[in-house]
């Protein structure tokens, strides 16, 4: 017990309590406690999108949780609860936890051991800093435990507060691992910057914008979707790096200029509009 509250001193060093009406208390209250009680250095987490947009104070559709543990201990500590689960990707680290009909997916720390930029080879760790690293932006790299006590490494929340979309560590390096990056930053800069376009960053993605023949047709699409239905979309076509980038990899979306015409109605309801509809 001292040494979990010791591991939780050294870095849970932020408190966000709008984090613990994340989701239904009791729900959220008996996964993190099927994990924590499993060892006594067990722990989880959430982390990555649904901790950046409560920050932002958007709306919360999917819960992404962390955790210390191997993916069979991860099993072992659901079954002990009773907790029903399913394998989504356990070659990767995650299952996904069923309470009360709700979906939450949990994966065990990694650490990146090779790269094609499309796929990796993971390994598995108990180091929050590691997990951490082989992420893509560093507010995505932000974990918070169920009380809104945050683990921030790479001062995420910071860069989300002053509307900077920064990688963690090179880059290019960041880009090669997995080429849906490219996307991923359009996105979130349409979103989320304040700032103009780093140029060293337009020429990284300029160099490496090939790499996206390696992204299967699903994921590409996945991502388009993420993009379209995003508060951010409707400001592609004022920033013309972003078009740029849009138009080599969609080229089919020649007629993306379209959504230049839309009244006020249809601006502040096209998040909500059918995603096929959109993209005819």
């Amino acid at each position: 017990l001292l040494n979990k509250i010791f591991s939780f001193s050294k870095n849970l060093n932020q408190k966000y309590s709008s984090i613990s009406n994340l989701k239904n208390e009791k729900t959220t209250s008996l996964l993190f406690s099927a994990i924590e009680n499993y060892s006594e250095s067990s722990e989880i987490r959430y982390v990555g999108g649904c901790v950046r947009k409560i920050l932002n104070k958007e709306k919360v559709n999917d819960i992404d949780l962390a955790a210390n543990i191997e993916p069979k201990s991860l099993s072992k500590a659901l079954e002990r609860n009773k907790v029903h689960y399913y394998e989504s990707g356990i070659e990767h680290g995650t299952i996904t936890a069923i309470i009360n009909k709700e979906k939450f997916e949990i994966t065990s720390l990694r650490k990146d051991i090779s790269t094609d930029g499309r796929h990796a080879v993971v390994e598995f760790t108990d180091n929050w800093y590691e997990d951490a690293s082989r992420r893509d932006f560093t507010f995505n790299s932000i974990y918070s435990d169920l009380k809104g006590n945050l683990y921030d490494p790479f001062n995420g929340k910071k860069d989300l507060e002053n509307g900077e979309i920064k990688f963690i560590g090179d880059p290019e390096k960041r880009i090669k691992e997995d080429y849906i990056r490219i996307l991923r930053y359009i996105r979130f800069f349409l979103n989320y910057s304040k700032k103009k376009h780093d140029n060293k960053i337009i020429k990284i993605i300029k160099k490496n914008i090939s790499g996206i023949l390696k992204i299967s047709s699903d994921r590409l699409l996945d991502e388009l979707k993420k993009l379209i239905l995003s508060e951010g979309f409707l400001k592609l076509n004022k920033d013309i790096f972003c078009l740029e980038i849009i138009n080599l990899i969609f080229p089919q979306l020649k007629n993306v200029n379209l959504f230049k015409n839309l009244n006020k109605y249809a601006r502040e309801n096209i998040a909500s509009q059918d995603f096929i509809f959109l993209l005819c």
